[in-house]
């Protein structure tokens, strides 16, 4: 699996984990996580692809635009991200 792919899986999988268990931060964490994760995008120039340029940069900010959410929503973009970084992973 490529970085970038690890990185989405990852980021998706806490999230899946926290939406199980909310707490009253629950946005601002996955706000937090998804901002520190996509630094893992960021190109040599300094700046991050443009939406629809990367699926599975897309898939990422998916998380954060969805967690206000609820759950069953936010279960259903995280299981999105997984199979994008799957694809991902499939065809690096």
């Amino acid at each position: 699996m490529n970085d970038r792919a690890r990185v989405l899986a990852d980021a998706a999988e806490r999230v899946a984990l926290w939406n199980e268990f909310r707490t009253d931060d629950f946005q601002d964490r996955v706000a937090r996580l998804v901002n520190e994760a996509r630094e893992s995008w960021r190109g040599s120039d300094g700046d991050l692809p443009k939406r629809g340029t990367d699926d599975i940069f897309d898939a990422l900010m998916r998380l954060a635009e969805e967690s206000g959410a609820s759950p069953l929503a936010v279960r259903d973009v995280c299981a999105a991200a997984l199979r994008a970084a799957e694809d991902a992973a499939r065809a690096a």
